[in-house]
């Protein structure tokens, strides 16, 4: 009758707990040895334990993932970035591909018009008959020629320097965490950024899991 009567707590490393179970947790379960059922309570870390054996035949078993998650220690989530640092961020993130595609229009229009006048303008000193007025056509259509390449260079340059100082701030900011520590020291974080794109200047929502040995 007495043995029909215990609860068993079944340990990992194999060994048993006879005993009278009072309460399990997410964490901890509290029980009686079964030589002192009027005695004080003990509590048993849950991570410890694979099993428990219950008088009426009822078993129930703990996973591992029950066994590491750590429920008290979590946090409850942050978010990194209030409302108004997003907002920023996000018109940030438009007024420079605005500028971006500005300058990069500016490169592909001064590079196309100074390099068509200057054809233009070398072409009309083939045809000039006076020799002074040639060298001039051709003098006025290679500085045309020359400064659009320039500045069509320097605008691309420009460009490609806006967005690289902008990607660095921008390309992924974090707006919430959540943290899920493990008994044995790793971690698993959930997470939602902002990913923005300057080319395009679009924001995305990334959702994702991270898992950190």
């Amino acid at each position: 009758m007495n043995v029909s009567a215990q609860d068993v707590i079944v340990k990992k490393d194999g060994s048993t707990v006879v005993c009278r179970v009072v309460e399990v947790t997410a964490t901890e379960i509290t029980y009686k040895k079964w030589s002192d059922l009027n005695g004080s309570n003990y509590v048993m870390d849950k991570s410890l334990a694979s099993a428990i054996n219950y008088q009426n035949g009822k078993r129930e078993t703990f996973s591992e993932t029950e066994s590491l998650y750590k429920p008290n220690n979590q946090n409850d989530g942050e978010q990194a970035m209030n409302d108004k640092a997003l907002l920023g961020i996000y018109y940030a993130n438009q007024k420079t591909s605005k500028k971006v595609k500005n300058l990069r229009s500016w490169g592909w229009i001064s590079g196309i018009a100074g390099v068509g006048l200057g054809a233009l303008l070398y072409n009309l000193g083939n045809n000039a008959d006076d020799g002074d007025y040639q060298i001039r056509y051709w003098i006025s259509g290679g500085v045309l020629a020359a400064g659009g390449l320039a500045t069509s260079i320097s605008c691309f340059v420009m460009a490609h320097k806006k967005q690289k100082e902008t990607e660095m701030y921008l390309q992924s900011s974090t707006i919430y965490q959540y943290d899920i520590p493990f008994y044995n020291g790793t971690s698993l974080s959930v997470g939602a950024d902002m990913l923005s794109d300057c080319t395009l200047g679009s924001n995305t929502i990334g959702l994702g899991l991270r898992y950190n040995f």
